[in-house]
């Protein structure tokens, strides 16, 4: 079973909403909870919600702790859970979603009214200590898994069949998800996941960002990888773009209009960290198409992405059916990456019905 660490369970609650329904709950060894608080939030009629705080580990098995919400339905039989992961927020504290105005449960109307428990991470780092790990798909993983085993403390209706849907980095933290559930999650029963315009092909984009205004992306993610795997970012920055970084660290803007987007190639990087190891290792090693997905997988493209070229497509389900992941892709014609999300609302709720009823998947490979 995966490490719990042993923190102690304090609920705080609202003063114009009590917590009724709370039962503090603990693991068969005596462990305490993974959740730390828990405080009730607005939600659609029918529906409980809390702001929380959860117990989780960074990829090195240290103990940490993560925010984000849980809404749970008043539904008498067991539900299964779904998990929503954002996309880029930034790398601080301040920019975690559930204080910086990300979905609320309120936008999961359809899918809490369906009978599901939904969750949503603000991942490590995003409300809690230190840098966030963007996009290292373990961190992200782990955090979506315990915020699944928190809704599970919160309610003992809340079952092990978990749906994940993301979009942008969190395409690529549900993918990554999925890949190491049966490592990292054994206790949960991961049955599809919608990913939409995930940030895949990681040791790809270098090449065609750098000098562009998508190179405030790249910084984000050497920078998030230094920090995360101990690493020296002047191997790969110059200088002029390290004087450049308490942007990179604070902020919760767009990359693309980060100070170092608008250097040169040349003048933010010293070397391409595709070509330079262990960068390009790392860059491959959370690219979560390589990995085997055993449950299917829906990917959700806008023909117009300006982030995630269609042409991209035939490359990611060759590494995807390779890998022996049963995926299929739906493209939209017309939505960009800022779009491409609300399109296919409809769709992707019909394939995650679908994977709950264990309905045929029929894959493109």
């Amino acid at each position: 079973m995966p490490f719990r660490p042993i923190i102690p369970t304090l609920v705080f609650c609202s003063a114009l909403t009590a917590c009724s329904g709370w039962t503090e709950t603990h693991t068969g060894d005596g462990e305490t909870s993974l959740v730390i608080s828990a405080e009730r939030t607005e939600a659609p009629e029918g529906v409980r919600a809390w702001t929380v705080e959860y117990a989780s580990q960074t990829i090195h098995g240290t103990p940490t702790t993560v925010t984000g919400w849980v809404a749970i339905p008043e539904v008498q039989d067991t539900m299964p859970i779904l998990a929503w992961a954002h996309p880029t927020a930034g790398l601080a504290d301040a920019c975690a979603p559930s204080q910086l105005g990300g979905r609320t449960p309120f936008d999961f109307a359809p899918e809490l009214e369906a009978g599901w428990a939904v969750v949503a991470t603000d991942y490590e780092g995003l409300g809690g200590p230190g840098l966030h790990p963007y996009l290292v798909g373990e961190s992200e993983a782990r955090s979506i898994f315990d915020i699944a085993r928190a809704a599970r403390e919160l309610d003992g209706r809340v079952g092990t069949d978990l749906m994940l849907w993301g979009f942008s980095q969190g395409g690529h933290a549900v993918l990554s998800a999925a890949a190491l559930a049966p490592e990292l999650a054994p206790d949960l029963d991961v049955v599809g996941t919608a990913a939409v315009a995930p940030a895949v092909d990681l040791e790809g984009w270098p090449p065609v960002a750098l000098g562009t205004s998508q190179q405030g992306y790249i910084v984000a993610i050497v920078t998030a990888y230094a920090a995360t795997y101990g690493l020296d970012l002047s191997d790969v920055l110059t200088p002029n773009a390290i004087e450049l970084l308490e942007e990179v660290e604070t902020s919760c803007v767009d990359p693309t209009l980060y100070g170092v987007s608008r250097l040169t190639a040349g003048g933010a990087f010293v070397v391409d960290p595709s070509q330079s190891e262990p960068w390009a290792t790392l860059l491959t090693e959370n690219s979560p198409e390589f990995s085997t997905i055993d449950s299917p997988v829906l990917l959700v493209l806008g023909d117009e992405d300006e982030l995630w070229p269609i042409d991209l497509l035939p490359l990611i389900l060759d590494r995807m059916c390779i890998a022996e992941t049963p995926v299929a892709s739906s493209i939209f014609l017309g939505e960009g990456h800022q779009s491409v999300n609300g399109a296919a609302r409809g769709t992707i709720h019909s394939f995650l019905v679908e994977r709950i009823e264990q309905q045929e998947f029929v894959s493109d490979c």
